[in-house]
């Protein structure tokens, strides 16, 4: 003689009943089994058969538990946390992850340099950094916890649920050091070929109109479609490049960089901003740990242009 002789032949009604008191529909729970909800249905209509007893009353837009109902769903959840947390503990425990999506720029100018540190500061966990390229298809997306992406709609995303703001753009035209002499001044950078980023020349044509600068001569340009092949350019003696100098800021403080005294940083239309997908105190913390190295960097930028005589925006941030 079975041990259990009220229970049910078949366990399926339990799981499919549970999963729709959990939900509290039919269909979502259809969708969570993976089933059509014609099944789910006839299982919950089973389950109430075999157990002689009204599980859930059937309204013509929404569905709710009797008594009988609530009482064998607390019964079934607390069994079935019990069950999962006993076969999770036959399995090798699965690593623990933050997942960074990032600006491709972004990630490997700024990210890349504070792996040491994020790995000391989350030892717990395993970094991992996954370029994007598009704005709007990384949003779409759902493979990682946080994203730092680079927008020109930032009325768009400020106030908005999930989103913060991590910092703007500072601008202006640098060149290799190595290039450069001690009488070399703005006009002389200015006069190299220019190398872009993108093919409208954008950052270039934004920025010395914003200068109102008048040219003396025709200059040469080259783009490259990326922001990296544009600064290893620039960086290899090719030309100059309009860039955000907080990308390049440890290049800058070692002098691999050369930025003209008395050159004027703008901001662009561009800023980056952070998306949060997973709410956790460890990605709480990290958003806020980012935000201050973002603070720590743009008061490491002001120290630089206060030696180097370099005005505009950057003397407007307290």
């Amino acid at each position: 003689m079975t041990p259990y002789p009220t229970l049910p032949y078949s366990h399926n009604g339990f799981k499919a009943f549970e999963s729709v008191a959990r939900l509290m529909s039919f269909t979502s729970a259809a969708n969570e089994l993976n089933v059509t909800q014609s099944a789910v249905s006839r299982q919950v209509k089973q389950l109430e058969d075999d157990l002689n007893a009204s599980l859930i009353i059937r309204k013509h837009r929404s569905i709710q538990l009797t008594t009988q109902g609530l009482e064998l769903y607390k019964t079934l959840q607390d069994n079935f946390t019990s069950l999962e947390s006993v076969i999770s503990s036959w399995q090798d425990p699965k690593p623990k992850r933050i997942v960074i999506k990032a600006a491709l720029s972004f990630a490997t100018r700024a990210l890349l340099p504070k792996i040491k540190e994020m790995n000391e500061r989350y030892s717990d966990y395993e970094i991992v950094i996954i370029p994007s390229l598009e704005e709007d298809e990384a949003l779409n997306t759902t493979d990682y916890d946080l994203l730092i992406f680079h927008t020109r709609l930032r009325n768009h995303y400020d106030n908005k649920s999930n989103f913060s703001l991590l910092r703007e753009e500072f601008m202006a035209p640098v060149c290799a050091t190595s290039i450069t002499t001690k009488d070399t001044v703005l006009d002389d950078v200015l006069q190299l070929p220019r190398l872009h980023p993108t093919v409208d020349h954008l950052d270039w044509i934004t920025w010395l109109n914003n200068e109102k600068y008048v040219p003396h001569q025709k200059v040469r340009n080259t783009s490259f479609h990326s922001l990296d092949l544009a600064l290893s350019a620039c960086l290899s003696g090719q030309g100059a490049t309009v860039t955000d100098l907080l990308l390049i800021l440890p290049e800058l403080e070692r002098n691999f960089y050369y930025c003209p005294r008395h050159t004027t940083l703008q901001h662009s239309a561009w800023v980056y901003y952070i998306h949060q997908h997973t709410h956790s105190s460890a990605i709480n913390e990290l958003i806020e740990w980012l935000q201050q190295e973002a603070k720590r960097e743009i008061e490491s930028l002001k120290c630089l242009a206060k030696t180097h005589h370099w005005g505009g925006i950057i003397n407007q941030i307290n």
